[in-house]
């Protein structure tokens, strides 16, 4: 990755890369309130280095989630721990840098009215629905893990198992899975032809951005998660209903 030019002006700069908007945000500047600055006035007016701008850029160009493939051969508990760590970064870094930019935009027409409206509602779903699983569908397959692994109370996993279903989950989890389609509906797919304002060319693009992270996500739990997870619920099945005609 070539370091950022500081004779630029930043709209020309982020125009060019606009995870350089983000790596501004984290070092605390709103590229939007120096758009025709350029770099260099902008970190001697901030009091930013060079070499953190490119450090932080550099780390966020090197943030890629793996596939589905490269969990195919690790425990359900390795697997939910990356989950949830994905989840962290969903709700304390990336939803909230889309809500501030979004904050922050001039609402000057009915789609920019209408995108200031909608994503509160999407943030504020999406966070519920991750906190739902994580208490319900994680809790559950960790319970089964335990099980799975050493002893277990008869009755214990016989409430557990009553109450939950994999099958189930899996069947809902489906329905929800596109959290973003009203977003996606309401931008055209992301489309910034025709869109002068770089601001919200940052914006289609993160929250683009972010759909492409939340469908990897979901092919995970899908695809990787939930099959090993039906696996593990009839193993533990079949070990809790020796043990009790072992009695």
């Amino acid at each position: 990755m070539k370091s950022v030019q500081l004779s630029k002006k930043l709209q020309d700069l982020v125009e060019d890369d606009y995870i350089l908007a983000h790596a501004l945000f984290f070092l605390g500047i709103k590229f939007y309130k120096y758009k025709t600055t350029t770099l260099q006035d902008v970190l001697a007016e901030t009091g930013i280095s060079v070499y953190q701008l490119n450090r932080k850029l550099k780390e966020l160009h090197a943030e890629k989630f793996p596939g589905p493939d490269f969990f195919k051969f690790f425990e359900v508990d390795a697997i939910i721990e990356y989950l949830k760590h994905a989840h962290y970064l969903y709700i304390k870094e990336k939803m909230p840098y889309i809500s501030r930019l979004i904050e922050d935009l001039d609402d000057r027409d009915k789609l920019t009215h209408d995108l200031k409206l909608i994503f509160p509602y999407v943030t504020e779903d999406f966070i519920k629905h991750i906190y739902h699983e994580e208490d319900s569908l994680f809790y559950y397959i960790q319970k089964l893990h335990a099980a799975s692994s050493g002893t277990f109370s008869e009755s214990v996993m016989l409430e557990v198992m009553s109450k939950y279903s994999i099958k189930a989950m899996a069947a809902h989890h489906e329905d929800d899975d596109d959290e973003m389609k009203g977003i996606r509906d309401l931008t055209n797919n992301y489309n910034i032809e025709g869109i002068d304002d770089i601001h919200l060319k940052v914006i289609f693009c993160e929250m683009q951005a972010l759909e492409k992270d939340l469908f990897l996500h979901a092919r995970i739990e899908n695809e990787v998660l939930f099959p090993k997870a039906l696996d593990l619920e009839a193993r533990v099945a079949h070990y809790v209903a020796s043990s009790i005609k072992s009695y």
